[in-house]
């Protein structure tokens, strides 16, 4: 199985500018820029497609170790929040904090510490990051107020 994507940058590397693509069509030259590191442009960076790429992989494994577990996902919402800090002179992803908040329509709430630690572990995306990775979940049934 691939997974494509076709990047380009233009320019100097702070004045600069690209655009990514993938054959989804999702991504259609999306801009991204230097400046989108720090939050002062309206692109995306490289950071943020990654901090979506491990918060959708998550959801989705955290679904599978659930019902794994015996307890049936009827929603998985994740926020992820990158940290990236100077490793000397250079920018880096030094770790990840995800906020998890699965609902079930299940009275037995189970292992559901346990799916979550094992989709930390299984997910794809963040198993392969080489930085610290924290974990914030709550499960809730599906009588409780819905998200807001």
């Amino acid at each position: 199985m691939l997974r494509e994507a076709h990047a380009i940058w233009k320019d100097g590397p702070y004045t600069g500018e690209g655009a990514i693509s993938a054959p989804s069509g999702i991504l259609n030259n999306s801009k991204y820029n230097f400046g989108s590191l720090t939050g002062l442009t309206t692109c995306t960076s490289p950071a943020e497609m990654l901090a979506a790429a491990i918060a959708s992989s998550m959801s989705r494994v955290v679904a599978v170790e659930m019902a794994r577990a015996g307890i049936r996902p009827l929603l998985v919402e994740t926020d992820t929040a990158l940290t990236l800090d100077f490793v000397g002179e250079t920018l880096r992803i030094v770790g990840a904090h995800l906020k998890i908040t699965a609902r079930t329509g299940d009275s037995e709430l189970g292992r559901f510490d346990e799916a979550v630690e094992s989709a930390r572990r299984e997910c794809p995306v963040s198993s392969i990051l080489n930085i610290d990775i924290k974990c914030d979940a709550k499960l809730v049934s599906a009588a409780a107020p819905a998200f807001v």
